[in-house]
């Protein structure tokens, strides 16, 4: 890779901070997400209202210091479903000038995008933090499938199983990246997987 390459695709994730112009916030996070959160209670905190809806992951539960530094505002639940359903009741109440923050991971990052998109808000508007593993998501260009979690430059599709060349190239409509068949002119010449996104 050349010094200074850049990938014009690739999302470029910061640290959450509070946006202090607004009319409210919405705090969405999953597992590791938590700490960001955690972190950005740190900070002077606005005067406006603040909802924050919470995912615990399996070894990556932040409920309990989260219940104390965040208090009643904070929502904790059992699963995705619930948590994105509650998501979209909050984007259909919500104002124009209501900031909208998301910590997780990218697939989780980018399914809160989406959702929020649906409502109105801009791609630009959401403030995503990605604070733990840069697995990604991969879109397999075959079946259309996505496979989460892939921290290897190769991977087995979720869908197909063939084997994905996983790509630099981000698509945010679909919330991740192009994976693409490795052994597509010699099949059954598959390189060795490398973990290059831990």
């Amino acid at each position: 890779m050349q010094h200074g390459y850049w990938i014009r695709s690739k999302p470029i994730y910061h640290s959450l901070a509070w946006q202090y112009k607004a009319q409210a916030h919405v705090l969405l996070a999953s597992g590791e997400g938590g700490r960001s959160v955690l972190r950005l209670y740190q900070q002077r905190l606005p005067d406006q209202p603040v909802t924050v809806l919470y995912l615990p992951a399996e070894n990556e539960d932040y409920s309990a210091p989260l219940v104390t530094v965040v208090g009643t505002s904070l929502q904790v639940f059992p699963d995705a479903r619930e948590l994105w359903q509650r998501f979209d009741q909050v984007l259909q109440q919500s104002r124009m000038g209501t900031r909208l923050y998301a910590a997780g991971t990218e697939s989780f990052l980018w399914q809160a995008t989406t959702l929020a998109v649906k409502h109105g808000v801009l791609n630009a508007d959401v403030m995503r933090e990605q604070p733990a593993s840069l697995a990604r998501p991969v879109y397999c260009v075959h079946c259309k499938t996505t496979t989460h979690g892939v921290t290897t430059n190769i991977a087995v599709c979720a869908g197909c199983q063939r084997h994905l060349f996983v790509r630099d190239h981000f698509s945010r409509r679909l919330g991740a990246y192009m994976g693409l068949m490795i052994d597509a002119e010699d099949p059954g010449n598959v390189p060795d997987a490398e973990e290059v996104y831990p």
